[in-house]
């Protein structure tokens, strides 16, 4: 038993981008992944109070996401297209 906890030990930080037990390393600053999480914090903050610079911030990453002309993620797309809807729902809600 000692030996495979210790295994797990040693392994567990050789496992790159593994969220394995909630362990996984933030977005680069600036990096696709880090405006999909922000906007995903903003849509959430819209859902509860629409607020106009909400919206609009939702719409600046739709658009930062979508100029990248040569995405390296490969969940690219995915984020770009739920940022994209969630600009377009906020706006909407704003204006209610």
């Amino acid at each position: 038993m000692f030996r495979i906890s210790a295994l797990l030990c040693l392994a567990l930080p050789l496992l790159p981008g593994c969220a394995l037990l909630g362990i996984e390393r933030p977005p680069a600053p600036g990096s696709a992944a880090a405006v999909y999480r922000a906007a995903m914090a903003d849509l959430s903050d819209c859902v509860i109070a629409p607020d106009p610079a909400t919206a609009a911030r939702l719409a600046e990453a739709a658009a930062r996401l979508q100029a990248e002309t040569r995405p390296t993620d490969p969940d690219h797309f995915y984020m770009t297209d739920r940022v994209t809807a969630a600009a377009a729902y906020c706006a909407e809600a704003a204006t209610r």
